[in-house]
């Protein structure tokens, strides 16, 4: 027997159900990127030096103004839409069109995920740092203090689990060298929480040169060194990321307008002319580059 929907309340149920399905789906932006909030078309940021080193006070106190660094994130509108036949849920096809807003979810979801996976995937081009250059660069031009060029783009060894182990290591190292404009250790005294990203193709590799005790007969100093997330949207099957997941991040999510979902049913035109009931979500976001100090990239040719 056929069931008779209301639109209202098949809104309202598709609306929970779209609520139900996104949140199930995992979100990388709170664990590698700052969530900031956007009240403009876009955002500068204006802070993204460091702060001065503590000193001997002598004579006054010494005044350090704001770093001149300054890097803008433009919003962008993203949408998605998919269209039902009012015949097709009349019909009691409603385990279909679950189906298809849980792909909705999950695609509205993903998207802030691809959006941060691209941020690193074009990190050694279009992606810029507030220095200027590229995210992962073999030159980050000094400034203040630091000394010298600072180099965050590492040739690796190879994807063995011994090679994967070796560069996972240097990388970290690397990270911990990294000096701010004081010329102090970017991070601080070490105190780094981090993760790899890797594509599906070495995640075996990752996995045990960060998971195994005994790696080529030597006890592995690496082991829970870091926390692993597997992009399947990563195109190079060698390369890999080493980021901080704790207070400094290397990428930024910026929300304008976070994922709504709505719906045209049968009080719409498409609805009464076309018996076409439509569902869409929408999002006006920005995501770019934050402090490159806070990732390292691993390049296996």
């Amino acid at each position: 027997m056929s069931q008779t929907y209301a639109p209202t309340s098949l809104e309202k149920g598709l609306r929970i159900k779209f609520l139900e399905y996104f949140r199930s789906e995992v979100a990388l932006a709170p664990q590698i990127a700052y969530v900031e909030s956007s009240d403009s078309d876009s955002e500068s940021y204006d802070w993204l030096g460091q702060s001065p080193a503590m000193s001997e006070l002598i004579d006054e106190l010494r005044i350090t103004p704001l770093s001149n660094t300054k890097h803008t994130i433009v919003n962008k509108t993203f949408s998605a839409g998919i269209a039902v036949k009012r015949s097709d849920l009349e019909d009691n096809k409603t385990g279909s069109l679950n189906r298809r807003i849980q792909q909705l979810a999950a695609a509205a979801a993903g998207h802030s995920n691809k959006l941060l996976i691209e941020q690193l995937v074009n990190g050694t081009s279009t992606t810029l740092g507030f220095d200027g250059v590229a995210l992962f660069s073999n030159s980050h031009p000094a400034r203040g203090d630091e000394g010298g060029t600072q180099d965050n783009l590492l040739a690796g060894t190879g994807t063995t689990t011994a090679q994967v182990a070796v560069d996972i290591a240097s990388a970290k190292a690397a990270m911990l060298r990294f000096k701010d404009e004081a010329g102090e250790p970017f991070a601080a005294d070490g105190a780094m929480s981090l993760a790899v990203i890797c594509p599906p193709d070495i995640e075996k590799p990752v996995r045990e040169a960060l998971n195994s005790q005994i790696i080529s007969n030597t006890s592995n100093a690496m082991v829970g060194a870091a926390g692993i997330i597997v992009s399947p949207r990563l195109t190079d099957a060698n390369d890999f990321y080493l980021v901080r997941t704790d207070t400094a991040r290397s990428l930024i999510l910026q929300e304008r307008e976070p994922i709504e979902f709505s719906a045209l049913e049968g009080s719409s035109d498409s609805g009464f002319l076309r018996e076409q009931y439509l569902y869409k979500v929408r999002s006006r976001v920005g995501c770019g580059a934050a402090f490159w100090q806070s990732a390292v990239k691993v390049v296996n040719s």
